[in-house]
């Protein structure tokens, strides 16, 4: 089988899991690897295929952070599907503003990410004043710079269990309670069964949307000008699932680092 696209999570597949803090923003300045990015082997084999071949990241992170650790992609999918992002490659290690970016696609209303982003900065002032001790990253659009999504994140504490038992019925609390059930413009909040962090964004949101969103980019685009579909996917986490059914082979990396794949 031909594959013409490879579609990858980043944090937690291409990279090792990193940790939330504001330094893994990185803007106009120059990016060296560390340990937050892939390996250099790993970047270099990347680029190679990317010439060739359609690369395509899904994360739910933003392009903030995306930028300069998945310069080799062709399309990025930010935070699980709101904002698509498609890449002319420039190899340098500086991207006078923002030049490798051909289009940005916001896929959600900008109205209602308007709305919705003053209410992750209500969610974004409660959760960090009463929780000091967590990291909660912002994750920004491309062009308007709106709140789009945060993350609460735990895993640089000790005892995940009883901080999630602590911290999840309280941000629940005021997702469902104090926002979703008075206004119009819901929330969408993922919770994961074993990961020490919590996602809330401005709208619904998956791996599955952004896998088809650049199935349907790609197609049209005939971007590398191959014609044929057949997709690999690779991701981690729980909520890569159903994106993985819609693959042609799915590559998923469990946590003991064992390979499922379905063909």
């Amino acid at each position: 089988m031909q594959i013409s696209v490879i579609l990858s999570d980043y944090d937690g597949t291409l990279s090792a899991t990193t940790f939330i803090n504001p330094n893994n923003n990185i803007q106009n300045k120059e990016f060296t690897n560390s340990n937050y990015s892939i390996t250099l082997e790993l970047e270099r084999i990347l680029w190679e295929i990317s010439s060739k071949i359609t690369i395509g990241i899904i994360s739910t992170k933003d392009f903030n952070f995306l930028h300069y650790r998945t310069r080799y992609a062709n399309i990025i999918s930010c935070m699980m599907s709101i904002e698509t992002i498609i890449i002319n490659h420039i190899k340098s290690n500086v991207c006078y503003k923002n030049n490798c970016v051909k289009k940005s696609i916001l896929n959600i209303d900008s109205n209602f990410l308007q709305k919705n982003s003053q209410q992750l900065h209500h969610i974004f002032d409660k959760i960090s004043s009463k929780f000091k001790d967590l990291s909660i990253d912002r994750k920004l659009t491309f062009k308007s710079n709106l709140l789009t999504g945060i993350t609460i994140d735990w895993r640089h504490l000790d005892d995940w269990n009883s901080i999630k038992k602590e911290v999840e019925p309280y941000i629940m609390k005021i997702v469902n309670d104090e926002i979703n059930k008075k206004s119009q413009y819901t929330l969408f909040l993922q919770k994961y069964a074993t990961h020490p962090f919590i996602d809330i964004y401005s709208t619904v949101c998956s791996k599955e949307i952004a896998y088809e969103n650049i199935r349907e980019i790609v197609n049209e685009s005939n971007i590398n000008g191959l014609k044929n579909n057949n997709t690999i996917y690779f991701g981690d986490s729980e909520n890569d699932n159903s994106a993985f059914r819609k693959a042609d082979i799915s590559i998923g990396i469990k946590s003991d680092e064992n390979l499922i794949v379905n063909i």
